[in-house]
């Protein structure tokens, strides 16, 4: 018999997803075994499958009883904005008064709000916010999160936000993807739009990738925010330096953003509010993933439109889900976004799950290590505390975890 280091067992129903990033989501691609047992040695899955076999061939001195209970991968948040300064909890009642996102932010409120906050805060206080939360998405199941940077002025501010995001991977026991974000131009810059995009472009893009402070490079395309034209030249800039690529698409208005997938190579489309059907096509055949956010369509009130989840269906876009956590959508779990999917987005329980695992890591570039109950991968689990993958959505408003398992180590546990 073999000794590892930890085994789950007496699983109830073990959701594996061990064929994603997945298309199309049904019980039968889905890799969902019951009464099943996980082997784990050296922060990885070495073995899996019925409980009885699992408990014949290893032994451990840690073994993680999950008492029938459902065990899914990890779940992955694809799009926060975790790292800011301040609080905007005033401005609810401006939404609810009539006021629009975007009229706020003409009033120098919102993003620009926030912007000015964080502009003055240290890395030290950026960090002390956003450990908080970080604390309460890993009790939720989140082992790795998207973290952008987008609330600052120029250059400095924005590698200030990147640092933070990596002390507090240091800090806290959850895995960090971190993008830096064109979000909106600041009020305070010196200059006009046009001289923003040409500073954001020919300064903060090339001296981030030379600090290799982010992977990712995301624009907020829409209107309001940065324009089709304004886009395509900081995506050609975030190219040439080597960033991999992401944007915020389609969410207040459609002026053309997720057309841009037929330009470049890009590896999620994010939000999509208001993108036209006949768009889905693009996104399918360049493999794009859409990361729906439906917290965030309820923090914006914008609750007439939907993304195009049947043409998704219908053409095999791959989709991922995010909290979206924000200064306007203080929703820090992806579990949540999950529940909220099946009601607002018509998702099914599995496509739920599946878009908060293998496939919002497939929107992050990290499938190939995360995301899935698979032999190799990274061992990021998720012990639930009910029976099966039909409570996501049918059970929501509380937390549904039980242990969040990352790298092979118990980070939480409510036993």
């Amino acid at each position: 018999m073999e000794s590892i280091d930890l085994i789950i067992k007496n699983i109830g129903e073990l959701v594996t997803f061990n064929n994603g990033p997945l298309r199309k989501v049904t019980k039968e691609n889905a890799g969902i075994i019951s009464k099943a047992a996980i082997a784990i040695d050296k922060g990885k899955i070495i073995d899996y499958g019925d409980n009885n076999e699992i408990l014949a061939k290893y032994s451990s001195k840690e073994i993680l009883d999950a008492e029938g209970k459902l065990v899914t991968p990890g779940l992955i948040d694809a799009h926060t904005h975790l790292i800011y300064a301040g609080s905007r909890e005033d401005e609810l009642e401006l939404k609810l008064l009539g006021y629009t996102y975007s009229q706020i932010l003409e009033r120098g409120g919102g993003i620009h709000r926030t912007i000015r906050m964080t502009q003055n805060a240290s890395i030290e206080e950026l960090v002390k916010k956003a450990e908080k939360i970080i604390d309460i998405m890993i009790s939720g199941g989140t082992t790795t999160v998207e973290v952008k940077s987008g609330y600052a002025i120029d250059v400095y501010g924005e590698e200030k936000m990147l640092k933070a995001a990596w002390e507090l991977e240091k800090k806290k026991n959850i895995r960090i993807i971190k993008t830096l974000l064109a979000h909106v131009v600041p009020k305070d810059f010196p200059g006009d739009r046009k001289k923003y995009v040409e500073y954001f472009t020919e300064t903060i893009i090339p001296y981030i990738r030379k600090t290799n402070l982010a992977t990712y490079f995301d624009v907020f395309c829409d209107k309001g925010a940065f324009s089709v034209e304004e886009t395509r030249i900081m995506l050609s800039k975030a190219v040439k330096e080597g960033f991999k690529l992401r944007i915020h698409a389609d969410q207040l208005a459609y002026i053309g953003c997720s057309k841009l997938g037929e330009e470049f190579n890009i590896d999620s489309m994010d939000h999509l509010d208001r993108m036209p059907p006949g768009n889905a096509e693009i996104l399918a055949r360049n493999g794009i993933a859409a990361v729906l956010l439906p917290t965030s369509m309820i923090a914006m009130r914008d609750f007439d439109v939907r993304p195009p989840i049947e043409e998704f269906r219908k053409k095999g876009v791959i989709m991922a889900l995010g909290s979206d956590y924000n200064p306007n959508n203080q929703t820090p779990l992806v579990q949540t976004a999950m529940d909220l999917s099946t009601y607002l987005y018509g998702l099914t329980p599995l496509e739920a799950l599946a878009a908060g695992t293998i496939n919002s890591a497939y929107s992050l570039g990290i499938h190939e290590y995360v995301g899935s109950i698979s032999k190799g991968k990274k061992a990021d689990i998720v012990v639930w505390d009910v029976d099966n993958h039909n409570w996501i959505g049918y059970g929501w408003g509380f937390n549904k975890v039980r242990a969040t398992i990352l790298d092979g180590k118990i980070v939480f546990s409510k036993q």
